[in-house]
């Protein structure tokens, strides 16, 4: 039988990929939201070497996921590829809430793409690229409606975690001292270099399907004609989004007084604004030019950061409306 589904706040709560970046921003939300360590069980692929992570600060042992039972957990984040997806969604029928930030698991409900999100114990949350997207279309398509979406996303070494930023500084030393470059987490050179998203590390290469499903969910509009293409370049923060949108009518100044109404966006004033190092420090999106090339088409240049923090906020937020947070 299904256990109740209550205000319980006191359970354990278990990290899938704890050792992964997904995993180090949810645990850095869990322990702004002041999650006891006590709760936080950590769990991972290996099996054969001890692996360390950390929560808060204090020194943590990565389990074996073999060690998990899904269904003794008030809540289960599901943070890289990988995991069993039937036995978590056993577990989610049982009362666990079951978070997956992967999009790998079958018969979740996307967080904020319907009511049924709030009270679903198999929840979605979006990949962080769609977090960005969001940010940008939904105060436009509320305002005045989206006919089409072209994007390109720049994303910096920073998606890949500690271990991705390490081996971009350690490959632009190697380069410098005519080296060989360590390729461990990008799998080739990224440092003065570019990589078009099929040459992406195993689990992005086909990331931009999953963000646009997700963006047309969000929005409300599955047959909203939206590509996108994205690109890893050799910075270590902060993201661009390049736009070029086609509205169901003019409204150029309209959709930036939509822009400047919606929270966490700004618009800048300075037009020297524009480079990755001015992306905003904290969470947040900063549109740092908009220019009107048809009455009813738009070319925007914005810049994004933490966009990972901001997907380990929504899985926080998931939580907290189970009340297991």
């Amino acid at each position: 039988m299904p256990r109740p589904i209550a205000d319980r706040a006191s359970g354990r709560i278990a990290v899938l990929g704890a050792a992964s970046p997904a995993g180090a921003h949810l645990k850095a939300a869990l322990a702004d939201r002041g999650i006891p360590g006590g709760r936080v069980v950590l769990f991972g692929h290996q099996r054969e070497v001890a692996v360390l992570s950390e929560y808060d600060g204090e020194a943590r042992l990565v389990q074996a996921v073999d060690e998990l039972d899904a269904e003794d957990y008030d809540a289960v984040f599901v943070c890289e590829l990988g995991y069993d997806g039937g036995s978590l969604s056993q577990a989610a029928n049982t009362g666990t809430l079951v978070v997956d930030m992967t999009g790998s698991i079958p018969g979740t409900v996307l967080a904020g793409a319907s009511r049924e999100s709030k009270d679903a114990r198999l929840v979605a949350v979006p990949h962080a690229v769609t977090a960005l997207l969001i940010g940008l279309l939904a105060p436009i398509h509320r305002a005045i409606g989206l006919a089409s979406v072209s994007a390109f996303v720049l994303r910096p070494a920073a998606d890949f975690g500690e271990a991705g930023l390490e081996e971009l500084r350690e490959q632009t030393v190697h380069l410098l001292r005519f080296e060989k470059t360590p390729v461990d987490v990008f799998g080739r050179q990224l440092a003065f270099n570019v990589l078009p998203e099929h040459l992406f590390p195993s689990g992005e290469e086909s990331a931009a399907t999953r963000v646009v499903r997700e963006s047309r969910a969000l929005l409300g509009a599955p047959e909203l004609p939206l590509v996108l293409s994205q690109a890893l370049v050799p910075s270590f923060f902060g993201h661009a989004v390049a736009l070029h949108l086609e509205l169901t009518r003019s409204g150029g100044s309209e959709a930036i007084e939509a822009w400047r109404g919606a929270a966490g966006v700004e618009i800048a004033d300075d037009p020297e604004t524009g480079a990755t190092l001015d992306a905003p420090e904290r969470s947040g999106l900063l549109i740092a030019r908009v220019d009107a090339i048809a009455p009813s088409t738009l070319r925007v240049w914005a810049l994004g950061s933490e966009a990972g923090a901001t997907a380990a906020a929504r899985a926080i937020a998931a939580g907290v409306e189970a009340g297991v947070l």
